[in-house]
């Protein structure tokens, strides 16, 4: 067993942070509209006492302890205090069903759960599942009216506890968090990560190959913390001691400008279609964003207009990432490199910025067809993406699918990719939502992309329908701008001009008034073919 100061916990990262960044800042937009603000230093004092109050709430080391909140400081000390008392964190997803999320509770053995107030009425539709609970914490200093059993308010909870820390002897190698993914078909599958795992992805996002943060930073992110460790960024600016800025309750294009201006962030993260909305704002108020830098987006590759208006119109460098729940998330960025400083921005965008993903450092990558062999990298090989690492989940909690990990530590995402010549990677699909017509491969991102281009269009979702003749067809399912007017051939016009050929072009539209979406924001492609009545099948491969 190596020493405690030479295990990686999570634990060194928080001594780091209020030791070396006390007088930082940590400011939260509350889901009413307020606004909190403290330094790290406060930030410790009170992570030590929620530390020091799970004993008391009989929770013992190795136990699991959820929490239910939107994004707040509040929640970031339940993300430091958990795992630093040597219990575990188990981020609750509120859009889940209330069975998902019964169940989710259940499989995980949650013995208490922090929760905001507005999210109570999700428990109480559970509360015949909830019989394993220990306590139940809500956010702030009042607890209001339920028929929940064993609640208590959060200020109660940790007002009357020392704020000594005492730090307890934790393996690096245990379990330090728990996240269900819900990019499958069936129940959501759990995923743990342990504190070794979560120091090493916190400090290598923190690098340029990954989010490029540092002291001089300012974080504020539009990704949730219930989501895969919110894109990792918690950890990592605390691990580099920067400024954190969260945005709770509904998202607002407006608001986040604001306070994106206001706390001169540096840094954001979120879906394209939050930066859809943030383009159309700042166009609307004829502003900008002076300090921030740059934004990593992921979850869908951005459409060329939207990576254009980011860099051309405010001045802000739009970085696609890749990652998913499995992977911590992240697992690479697709930077420019520096020899690309000689090319123009169209082959910049072509050949790095528009791709998926860089892998970062400590992430090994291999594309393989069906067979499992490897693929080459030229550009144009489709292949299963395969990921194996120092962050990389080695199995599901469970053990369920045990099909997707081999015994040498690969993991099979269900990505289908193109690996660059030079390094970088192109996510042509997920597995299932691939189209398979005449018995070819059609790629719904790269149409869904192509047709984005197209102006007047704002959004665009591209699923599978079923075809006599051809087993499958592409249908775009497209949101336009208000008083824009596109049809079918506007759209086969535009995928035949950047390339798509004749046989793959769609044969019919369906015009939306919006997209479905999932909870971090994706366009939620099982809904879509819900609605049009498509049964998904969960045999489709390559």
């Amino acid at each position: 067993m190596l020493p405690t100061h030479d295990q990686l916990t999570l634990n060194q990262l928080f001594e780091h942070s209020i030791r070396f960044a006390a007088d930082v800042p940590i400011v939260t937009r509350a889901t009413d509209g307020t606004t909190r603000r403290y330094n790290y230093l406060e930030f410790g004092t009170r992570v030590a006492r929620l530390m020091n109050a799970l004993p008391d709430l009989d929770i013992g080391h190795g136990e699991v302890v959820a929490t239910l909140a939107a994004n707040s400081d509040r929640h970031l000390e339940a993300y430091f205090a958990i795992p630093c008392a040597g219990r575990v964190l188990h981020t609750l997803n509120p859009r889940l069903s209330s069975d998902d999320l019964a169940y989710t509770i259940e499989t995980a053995d949650n013995k208490a759960i922090l929760v905001d107030a507005e999210m109570l009425p999700l428990l109480e539709a559970i509360a015949d599942r909830l019989t394993g609970l220990r306590a139940l914490i809500v956010f702030g200093d009042v607890v209001p009216a339920t028929s929940l059993l064993n609640v208590v308010a959060y200020e109660d909870l940790i007002g009357n506890q020392t704020d000594l820390y005492r730090p307890p002897h934790i393996d690096e190698r245990s379990p330090l968090g728990i996240c269900f993914s819900t990019g499958t078909t069936g129940r959501p599958k759990g995923v743990t990560y342990t504190h070794r795992s979560t120091v090493l992805h916190a400090l290598t996002i923190a690098t340029g190959a990954g989010m490029a943060i540092g002291p001089g930073d300012c974080t504020c992110a539009m990704v949730p913390m219930f989501h895969a460790n919110c894109f990792g960024l918690p950890h990592a600016a605390a691990a580099v001691g920067a400024k954190q800025v969260f945005y709770g309750g509904t998202f607002d294009a407006s608001a986040f400008v604001d306070l994106l201006i206001a706390e001169q962030a540096t840094f954001s993260a979120g879906v394209p279609t939050i930066w859809h909305a943030i383009a159309a704002d700042l166009r609307t108020r004829g502003l900008r964003l002076p300090d921030l830098r740059h934004v990593v987006t992921a979850g869908a590759r951005p459409p060329a207009s939207l990576v254009d208006a980011f860099r051309n119109e405010f001045g802000v460098a739009m970085i696609q990432a890749y990652g998913m729940t499995e992977a911590s998330p992240l697992v690479g960025v697709a930077w420019p490199k520096h020899h690309m400083r000689q090319w123009d921005n169209e082959r910049v965008d072509r050949e790095a910025g528009q791709q998926a993903a860089l892998p970062l450092p400590l992430v090994s990558v291999d594309l393989r067809d069906d067979d499992g062999r490897s693929v080459d990298w030229d550009g144009q090989t489709m292949g299963n993406v395969h990921l194996r690492g120092a962050w990389i989940t080695r199995q599901y909690l469970g053990g369920v699918a045990s099909e997707q990990f081999s015994d040498d530590g690969w993991f099979s995402s269900g990505d289908i990719a193109v690996g660059s010549p030079h390094g970088y990677l192109t996510i042509a699909d997920r597995s299932k939502d691939l189209v398979k017509s005449g018995g070819e491969w059609i790629s719904s991102v790269h149409m869904e992309n192509a047709i984005c281009d197209i102006p007047g269009v704002a959004h665009a979702a591209v699923i599978a329908i079923p075809d006599p003749t051809w087993d499958e067809r592409p249908l775009p399912c497209v949101v336009v701008h208000e008083g824009a007017q596109i049809d079918l051939e506007t759209i086969r016009e535009q995928l035949l001009a950047v390339g798509f050929p004749r046989w793959q072009l769609p044969d019919r539209i369906e015009l939306l008034t919006q997209l479905p979406v999932t909870a971090v924001g994706k366009v939620d492609k099982k809904a879509l073919r819900k609605m049009f009545g498509i049964p998904l099948s969960s045999n489709r491969s390559p």
